[in-house]
């Protein structure tokens, strides 16, 4: 019986120090110069993926040099849309999210978000293919009509306000421009930013300006931290703080074409 008592304590002790040597390590890991940021590609000019199959964009060269500034190693977690970014925020699995997620009053309540881009948005500008049916002149003329936004964006939260709309989810921008493109959807609801892209691209889109009510304005475009993380946030904003003041950032919002 002593033998089989010696045993499991022996057993115990063992499990009970890998235990400890695996969180050690994974602490360390997390305490450590690595910053582990979520992105997802197809939102360019902000993120997407070159031919040689590497990240590329505004808030790729942005990450880069904050991380540079922070003397960080940079691991970057493709998780291909906002609504499994947030997802993994939260559950700790990464340490920030960069992909030109806007400030809003909504999102200040769940995490902190340092400013690097961007001025205060008080419209959002809903796009039309060929032209703007002449019977819509505000967005409560929409009423039974299809809008392509993207799931958990500030977009969707404002059309919420609307539940005369059809709402038609998009996880890439991209699928909403082909929707109106090809009938599919009547509209498209986007980032200021987006329809200046696509409206150089192609002289067919027309646009109509939603106005929004101050809750649901913007302020300007940050990387998302758990508020819980002071220490990194503290590091982030300083980081930011210096690219900007050096014009760092400006020089790649002239390189993106990003207006501020």
């Amino acid at each position: 019986m002593k033998v089989i008592k010696y045993l499991l304590l022996a057993i115990v002790c063992i499990l009970a120090g890998s235990f400890y040597f695996f969180r050690t390590k994974s602490k360390s890991k997390k305490d450590g110069n690595t910053l582990v940021v979520g992105i997802a590609a197809g939102y360019a000019p902000w993120v997407s993926i070159n031919a040689q199959g590497d990240y590329e964009g505004f808030d790729i060269d942005v990450i880069n040099a904050v991380a540079n500034t922070m003397n960080k190693k940079l691991v970057l977690q493709d998780l291909g849309s906002m609504s499994a970014l947030l997802m993994a925020l939260d559950q700790n699995k990464i340490d920030a999210i960069i992909w030109g997620m806007s400030i809003t009053q909504d999102r200040l309540e769940r995490m902190a978000m340092v400013r690097y881009q961007g001025d205060t948005v008080k419209s959002f500008p809903l796009l039309f293919w060929g032209k703007i049916p002449n019977n819509i002149i505000t967005i409560n003329d929409m009423k039974n009509m299809t809008v392509c936004v993207e799931p958990s964006s500030s977009q969707d939260t404002v059309l919420s306000k609307y539940p005369f709309i059809n709402t038609m989810p998009v996880e890439k921008i991209d699928d909403a421009l082909l929707n109106i493109q090809y009938g599919k959807a009547d509209a498209a609801f986007v980032e200021p930013a987006i329809a200046k892209k696509f409206k150089n691209k192609y002289p067919e889109i027309q646009s109509l300006d939603v106005p929004l009510a101050p809750e649901n304005q913007e302020f300007g475009v940050g990387i998302c931290i758990r508020p819980a993380d002071k220490e990194l946030i503290k590091g982030v904003q300083n980081a930011v703080d210096a690219l900007l003041q050096n014009n760092v950032i400006q020089e790649f919002e002239a390189k993106w074409g990003i207006g501020s």
